[in-house]
Protein backbone atom coordinates (compact mmCIF):
# COMPACT_ATOMS: atom_id res chain seq x y z
CA UNK A 1 0.00 0.00 0.00
CA UNK A 2 1.14 3.93 -0.64
CA UNK A 3 1.63 5.90 1.85
CA UNK A 4 2.40 9.08 2.99
CA UNK A 5 5.68 8.76 2.94
CA UNK A 6 6.01 7.30 -0.55
CA UNK A 7 4.05 10.17 -1.96
CA UNK A 8 6.47 12.43 0.16
CA UNK A 9 9.88 10.76 -1.12
CA UNK A 10 8.31 11.12 -4.85
CA UNK A 11 7.70 15.04 -4.30
CA UNK A 12 10.89 15.67 -2.75
CA UNK A 13 9.32 17.12 0.13
CA UNK A 14 8.46 16.57 3.80
CA UNK A 15 5.74 14.18 4.96
CA UNK A 16 3.86 17.03 6.47
CA UNK A 17 3.49 19.33 3.34
CA UNK A 18 2.12 16.67 1.69
CA UNK A 19 -0.51 16.45 4.53
CA UNK A 20 -1.11 19.88 4.61
CA UNK A 21 -1.89 19.15 0.74
CA UNK A 22 -4.29 16.76 1.19
CA UNK A 23 -6.01 17.87 4.00
CA UNK A 24 -5.82 22.03 3.55
CA UNK A 25 -4.98 22.69 6.91
CA UNK A 26 -2.15 25.13 5.69
CA UNK A 27 -1.47 27.20 2.54
CA UNK A 28 1.32 25.73 0.46
CA UNK A 29 2.87 27.32 -2.54
CA UNK A 30 1.10 26.65 -6.27
CA UNK A 31 4.69 24.62 -7.10
CA UNK A 32 4.33 22.47 -4.24
CA UNK A 33 1.06 21.68 -4.61
CA UNK A 34 1.32 20.83 -8.37
CA UNK A 35 4.24 18.64 -7.01
CA UNK A 36 2.28 16.47 -4.50
CA UNK A 37 -0.70 16.46 -6.39
CA UNK A 38 1.57 14.98 -9.49
CA UNK A 39 2.82 12.42 -7.12
CA UNK A 40 -0.40 11.39 -5.60
CA UNK A 41 -1.73 10.63 -9.13
CA UNK A 42 1.17 8.78 -10.39
CA UNK A 43 1.58 6.24 -7.21
CA UNK A 44 -1.93 6.33 -7.00
CA UNK A 45 -2.12 6.94 -3.34
CA UNK A 46 -5.36 7.12 -1.67
CA UNK A 47 -5.49 8.53 1.94
CA UNK A 48 -6.78 5.85 4.90
CA UNK A 49 -10.06 7.86 5.07
CA UNK A 50 -10.75 6.10 8.48
CA UNK A 51 -7.55 6.61 10.13
CA UNK A 52 -7.68 10.35 8.74
CA UNK A 53 -10.81 10.68 10.62
CA UNK A 54 -10.29 9.25 14.14
CA UNK A 55 -7.21 11.77 14.05
CA UNK A 56 -8.85 14.86 12.79
CA UNK A 57 -12.68 13.61 14.49
CA UNK A 58 -14.00 14.82 11.30
CA UNK A 59 -15.61 12.45 8.69
CA UNK A 60 -14.30 14.02 5.64
CA UNK A 61 -18.20 14.05 3.83
CA UNK A 62 -20.20 17.13 2.60
CA UNK A 63 -24.00 16.85 2.25
CA UNK A 64 -25.51 18.57 -0.57
CA UNK A 65 -29.25 18.80 -0.91
CA UNK A 66 -31.06 19.50 -4.18
CA UNK A 67 -34.59 19.66 -5.06
CA UNK A 68 -34.32 19.09 -8.70
CA UNK A 69 -31.37 16.97 -10.09
CA UNK A 70 -33.45 16.00 -12.85
CA UNK A 71 -32.94 19.65 -14.13
CA UNK A 72 -29.87 20.00 -16.25
CA UNK A 73 -28.94 23.05 -14.34
CA UNK A 74 -28.25 21.52 -11.10
CA UNK A 75 -26.10 18.98 -12.74
CA UNK A 76 -23.79 21.50 -13.71
CA UNK A 77 -24.08 23.14 -10.43
CA UNK A 78 -22.99 19.55 -8.96
CA UNK A 79 -19.85 19.35 -11.44
CA UNK A 80 -18.77 22.58 -9.82
CA UNK A 81 -18.70 21.47 -6.47
CA UNK A 82 -17.49 17.87 -7.31
CA UNK A 83 -14.26 19.33 -8.60
CA UNK A 84 -13.78 21.53 -5.54
CA UNK A 85 -14.01 18.71 -2.70
CA UNK A 86 -12.18 16.55 -4.45
CA UNK A 87 -9.56 18.24 -4.98
CA UNK A 88 -9.73 18.65 -0.97
CA UNK A 89 -10.14 14.75 -0.27
CA UNK A 90 -14.20 15.48 0.61
CA UNK A 91 -16.31 12.88 -0.07
CA UNK A 92 -19.95 14.17 -1.56
CA UNK A 93 -23.20 12.80 -0.26
CA UNK A 94 -26.18 14.29 -3.00
CA UNK A 95 -30.11 13.96 -1.99
CA UNK A 96 -31.99 15.01 -4.18
CA UNK A 97 -35.81 16.13 -2.62
CA UNK A 98 -38.06 16.73 -5.76
CA UNK A 99 -39.58 19.69 -4.10
CA UNK A 100 -40.78 17.60 -1.19
CA UNK A 101 -41.29 19.77 1.79
CA UNK A 102 -41.05 16.39 4.07
CA UNK A 103 -37.84 14.79 2.14
CA UNK A 104 -36.13 17.95 2.65
CA UNK A 105 -36.71 17.25 6.12
CA UNK A 106 -35.51 14.05 6.01
CA UNK A 107 -32.24 15.01 3.87
CA UNK A 108 -31.54 17.10 6.80
CA UNK A 109 -31.73 14.43 9.22
CA UNK A 110 -29.96 11.75 7.13
CA UNK A 111 -27.07 14.54 6.77
CA UNK A 112 -26.95 14.73 10.50
CA UNK A 113 -26.83 11.25 11.56
CA UNK A 114 -24.06 10.64 9.13
CA UNK A 115 -22.11 13.49 10.88
CA UNK A 116 -21.16 15.90 7.56
CA UNK A 117 -18.46 17.99 7.74
CA UNK A 118 -20.51 21.00 6.14
CA UNK A 119 -23.48 21.12 4.17
CA UNK A 120 -24.71 22.92 0.72
CA UNK A 121 -28.41 23.07 0.51
CA UNK A 122 -30.55 24.22 -2.60
CA UNK A 123 -34.05 24.15 -1.25
CA UNK A 124 -37.75 24.09 -3.58
CA UNK A 125 -38.23 27.21 -0.74
CA UNK A 126 -37.29 29.56 2.02
CA UNK A 127 -39.16 28.19 4.79
CA UNK A 128 -37.42 25.28 6.37
CA UNK A 129 -36.84 25.65 9.87
CA UNK A 130 -34.61 22.16 10.40
CA UNK A 131 -31.86 24.37 8.78
CA UNK A 132 -31.16 26.04 12.21
CA UNK A 133 -29.88 21.96 13.62
CA UNK A 134 -26.95 22.66 11.47
CA UNK A 135 -26.21 25.54 13.40
CA UNK A 136 -26.87 24.15 16.47
CA UNK A 137 -24.63 21.69 15.47
CA UNK A 138 -21.83 23.51 14.60
CA UNK A 139 -22.04 22.46 11.06
CA UNK A 140 -21.26 25.01 8.72
CA UNK A 141 -23.51 25.57 5.45
CA UNK A 142 -24.15 27.08 2.15
CA UNK A 143 -27.34 28.40 0.74
CA UNK A 144 -27.05 27.95 -2.77
CA UNK A 145 -29.39 29.71 -5.38
CA UNK A 146 -32.06 30.93 -2.75
CA UNK A 147 -31.99 32.04 0.15
CA UNK A 148 -33.83 30.84 3.31
CA UNK A 149 -36.13 33.15 5.67
CA UNK A 150 -34.34 33.23 9.10
CA UNK A 151 -31.09 31.61 8.63
CA UNK A 152 -28.52 34.93 8.05
CA UNK A 153 -25.81 32.96 9.18
CA UNK A 154 -25.37 30.69 6.51
CA UNK A 155 -22.86 31.77 3.16
CA UNK A 156 -25.26 32.20 0.52
CA UNK A 157 -24.15 32.08 -3.18
CA UNK A 158 -26.91 33.65 -5.74
CA UNK A 159 -27.08 34.90 -9.30
CA UNK A 160 -28.57 38.32 -10.08
CA UNK A 161 -32.00 37.31 -10.10
CA UNK A 162 -33.89 40.75 -10.39
CA UNK A 163 -31.41 42.68 -12.73
CA UNK A 164 -31.14 39.70 -15.28
CA UNK A 165 -34.79 39.33 -15.72
CA UNK A 166 -34.99 43.14 -16.06
CA UNK A 167 -32.53 43.08 -18.67
CA UNK A 168 -33.69 40.62 -20.62
CA UNK A 169 -37.51 42.17 -20.39
CA UNK A 170 -36.12 45.34 -21.31
CA UNK A 171 -34.31 44.06 -24.45
CA UNK A 172 -37.97 42.28 -25.12
CA UNK A 173 -39.51 45.99 -25.35
CA UNK A 174 -36.72 47.35 -26.90
CA UNK A 175 -37.80 45.29 -30.10
CA UNK A 176 -41.28 46.81 -29.72
CA UNK A 177 -43.34 44.28 -27.78
CA UNK A 178 -45.42 45.71 -25.46
CA UNK A 179 -47.44 42.34 -24.39
CA UNK A 180 -45.08 39.66 -22.21
CA UNK A 181 -46.99 36.71 -20.69
CA UNK A 182 -44.27 35.49 -17.76
CA UNK A 183 -44.31 32.43 -16.01
CA UNK A 184 -42.70 33.08 -13.39
CA UNK A 185 -41.81 30.25 -10.48
CA UNK A 186 -42.94 30.20 -6.96
CA UNK A 187 -42.97 33.15 -5.09
CA UNK A 188 -41.97 31.57 -1.96
CA UNK A 189 -38.40 31.37 -3.82
CA UNK A 190 -35.70 34.08 -4.53
CA UNK A 191 -35.78 32.62 -7.84
CA UNK A 192 -39.34 32.83 -8.24
CA UNK A 193 -39.94 36.40 -6.48
CA UNK A 194 -36.81 38.40 -7.92
CA UNK A 195 -36.85 37.46 -11.26
CA UNK A 196 -40.53 38.45 -11.58
CA UNK A 197 -39.72 41.96 -9.33
CA UNK A 198 -37.06 42.38 -12.90
CA UNK A 199 -39.95 41.53 -14.90
CA UNK A 200 -42.23 44.33 -13.07
CA UNK A 201 -39.11 47.12 -12.90
CA UNK A 202 -39.19 46.28 -16.68
CA UNK A 203 -42.93 47.81 -17.32
CA UNK A 204 -41.73 50.59 -15.17
CA UNK A 205 -38.77 51.50 -17.05
CA UNK A 206 -40.83 51.31 -20.20
CA UNK A 207 -44.15 53.17 -18.81
CA UNK A 208 -46.41 49.84 -20.06
CA UNK A 209 -48.93 49.36 -17.28
CA UNK A 210 -48.96 45.91 -15.35
CA UNK A 211 -51.52 43.74 -16.46
CA UNK A 212 -51.92 40.72 -14.45
CA UNK A 213 -53.58 38.73 -16.68
CA UNK A 214 -50.25 38.19 -18.03
CA UNK A 215 -48.59 37.60 -15.26
CA UNK A 216 -48.76 33.36 -14.35
CA UNK A 217 -46.99 31.26 -11.48
CA UNK A 218 -45.43 28.15 -12.39
CA UNK A 219 -43.09 25.35 -10.15
CA UNK A 220 -40.30 25.62 -12.17
CA UNK A 221 -41.41 22.01 -13.47
CA UNK A 222 -42.14 21.44 -17.10
CA UNK A 223 -45.59 20.48 -16.74
CA UNK A 224 -46.71 23.95 -15.44
CA UNK A 225 -45.04 25.90 -18.51
CA UNK A 226 -47.28 23.53 -20.73
CA UNK A 227 -50.54 24.46 -18.90
CA UNK A 228 -49.80 28.26 -18.67
CA UNK A 229 -48.62 28.64 -22.01
CA UNK A 230 -51.49 26.80 -23.23
CA UNK A 231 -54.18 29.21 -20.56
CA UNK A 232 -51.63 31.56 -22.37
CA UNK A 233 -52.54 30.49 -26.22
CA UNK A 234 -55.86 30.32 -25.51
CA UNK A 235 -56.61 33.74 -24.55
CA UNK A 236 -58.81 36.02 -26.71
CA UNK A 237 -55.87 38.75 -26.11
CA UNK A 238 -52.62 36.45 -25.80
CA UNK A 239 -48.85 37.71 -25.34
CA UNK A 240 -46.90 38.72 -27.91
CA UNK A 241 -44.04 36.76 -26.28
CA UNK A 242 -44.26 34.51 -23.30
CA UNK A 243 -40.77 34.63 -21.07
CA UNK A 244 -40.43 31.53 -19.01
CA UNK A 245 -38.78 31.85 -15.77
CA UNK A 246 -36.28 28.86 -15.86
CA UNK A 247 -35.29 26.12 -18.25
CA UNK A 248 -37.80 23.11 -18.07
CA UNK A 249 -40.62 25.58 -17.81
CA UNK A 250 -39.46 26.78 -20.98
CA UNK A 251 -39.49 23.73 -22.43
CA UNK A 252 -43.25 23.09 -21.45
CA UNK A 253 -43.89 26.56 -22.72
CA UNK A 254 -42.32 25.52 -26.38
CA UNK A 255 -44.51 21.99 -26.17
CA UNK A 256 -47.65 23.64 -25.96
CA UNK A 257 -46.82 26.39 -28.60
CA UNK A 258 -46.04 23.48 -31.04
CA UNK A 259 -48.95 21.57 -30.12
CA UNK A 260 -51.09 24.45 -31.26
CA UNK A 261 -49.10 24.92 -34.42
CA UNK A 262 -47.94 28.85 -33.40
CA UNK A 263 -45.00 29.87 -35.77
CA UNK A 264 -42.08 31.25 -33.34
CA UNK A 265 -41.20 33.79 -33.86
CA UNK A 266 -43.34 34.79 -36.63
CA UNK A 267 -46.67 34.75 -34.75
CA UNK A 268 -45.11 35.00 -30.64
CA UNK A 269 -42.16 35.54 -29.22
CA UNK A 270 -40.38 33.27 -26.66
CA UNK A 271 -37.58 34.13 -24.01
CA UNK A 272 -36.16 32.33 -21.22
CA UNK A 273 -33.91 32.98 -17.80
CA UNK A 274 -31.54 29.78 -17.54
CA UNK A 275 -29.92 29.02 -20.83
CA UNK A 276 -29.73 25.20 -21.57
CA UNK A 277 -26.40 24.34 -24.21
CA UNK A 278 -28.84 23.18 -26.62
CA UNK A 279 -31.09 26.24 -26.89
CA UNK A 280 -28.78 27.74 -29.28
CA UNK A 281 -29.52 24.60 -31.48
CA UNK A 282 -33.43 24.76 -31.24
CA UNK A 283 -35.29 26.16 -33.97
CA UNK A 284 -35.01 29.20 -33.87
CA UNK A 285 -32.28 29.19 -31.01
CA UNK A 286 -33.59 30.45 -27.76
CA UNK A 287 -32.72 34.45 -26.38
CA UNK A 288 -31.83 33.66 -23.05
CA UNK A 289 -30.09 34.38 -19.82
CA UNK A 290 -27.20 32.56 -19.26
CA UNK A 291 -26.25 31.99 -15.66
CA UNK A 292 -22.81 30.60 -14.72
CA UNK A 293 -23.86 27.43 -12.96
CA UNK A 294 -20.77 25.43 -12.85
CA UNK A 295 -19.27 28.78 -11.46
CA UNK A 296 -22.01 29.21 -8.58
CA UNK A 297 -21.01 25.24 -7.09
CA UNK A 298 -17.59 26.14 -7.75
CA UNK A 299 -18.32 29.05 -5.60
CA UNK A 300 -20.23 27.49 -2.81
CA UNK A 301 -17.93 24.93 -2.54
CA UNK A 302 -15.23 27.34 -2.04
CA UNK A 303 -17.36 28.79 1.20
CA UNK A 304 -17.80 25.89 2.71
CA UNK A 305 -14.19 25.05 2.59
CA UNK A 306 -13.01 28.23 4.15
CA UNK A 307 -16.05 27.60 6.83
CA UNK A 308 -14.82 23.68 7.50
CA UNK A 309 -11.09 25.20 7.64
CA UNK A 310 -11.91 27.93 10.27
CA UNK A 311 -10.40 30.67 7.53
CA UNK A 312 -13.53 32.74 8.05
CA UNK A 313 -16.17 33.10 10.70
CA UNK A 314 -17.99 36.12 9.49
CA UNK A 315 -21.37 35.40 6.94
CA UNK A 316 -20.91 36.06 3.15
CA UNK A 317 -23.14 36.48 0.46
CA UNK A 318 -21.85 36.37 -3.41
CA UNK A 319 -23.79 37.71 -6.18
CA UNK A 320 -22.93 36.44 -9.28
CA UNK A 321 -23.84 38.17 -12.68
CA UNK A 322 -26.11 36.63 -15.58
CA UNK A 323 -25.30 37.03 -19.61
CA UNK A 324 -28.03 37.72 -22.14
CA UNK A 325 -28.01 35.31 -24.94
CA UNK A 326 -29.56 37.18 -28.13
CA UNK A 327 -30.83 34.79 -30.62
CA UNK A 328 -33.43 34.41 -32.76
CA UNK A 329 -36.65 33.44 -30.98
CA UNK A 330 -37.56 36.80 -30.82
CA UNK A 331 -38.36 38.94 -33.93
CA UNK A 332 -36.99 42.59 -35.52
CA UNK A 333 -33.29 40.47 -34.36
CA UNK A 334 -31.24 41.27 -36.91
CA UNK A 335 -29.07 38.42 -37.45
CA UNK A 336 -25.69 39.62 -36.57
CA UNK A 337 -25.03 37.65 -33.51
CA UNK A 338 -23.67 38.17 -30.14
CA UNK A 339 -24.62 39.00 -26.40
CA UNK A 340 -24.87 41.61 -23.38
Amino acid sequence: MVTIKDVAKEAGVSPTTVSYVINGTRLVSKETQAKVLQAIEKLGYRPNTIARSLRSKKTYTVGLIVCDLKNPFFAEVLQGIEEQLNEKGYTLLVIDTNYDAKEEERAIEALLSRQVDGAIAVLGGEGNRNLRMFRERNIPLVLLDKRAQGEEWADTVLVDNRGGSRRLVEYIFSLGYRRVGIIAGPLTTTTGRERLEGYLEALQSFSISRDDRLIKIGDFRRESGYRIALDFLSSPSPPEVIYACNNLMCLGAMEAIREKGIRVPEEIGIAVFDDLPWFQFTDPPLTAISQPSFHLGETAARLLLERMRGRRKKRKEVVLDVHLEIRYSLRSWERKGGGT
